[in-house]
């Protein structure tokens, strides 16, 4: 996983735990890819890779983090369980 896909997990993480679990809308996905300066290609390719690896789930509504994908960003956030996750 790339610097760049560690950040956007941790920051839908956390926005979706400030909502409640909420889906993200794709304004505010697209909002938070300009907040992080994430190319726009890059930032397509990285919503792609993740939803490969089940880590999100885009819908019609918008982006959301899969059990998966909650579970690695709260071992990154140290809000979880330790486990194989690279920290710096």
């Amino acid at each position: 996983m790339t610097d760049t896909s560690r950040a956007f997990l941790r920051a839908l993480y956390s926005i979706e735990a400030s909502k409640g679990g909420a889906l993200l809308s794709h304004d505010e996905v697209t909002a938070l890819g300009e907040t992080l300066r994430i190319p726009r290609t890059e930032f397509l390719d990285v919503i792609d890779k993740m939803q490969l690896e089940r880590l999100i789930a885009v819908t019609f509504g918008g982006l959301s983090l899969t059990p998966e994908g909650k579970a690695l960003a709260a071992e990154m956030d140290g809000s979880g369980p330790r486990g194989s996750v690279e920290t710096p």
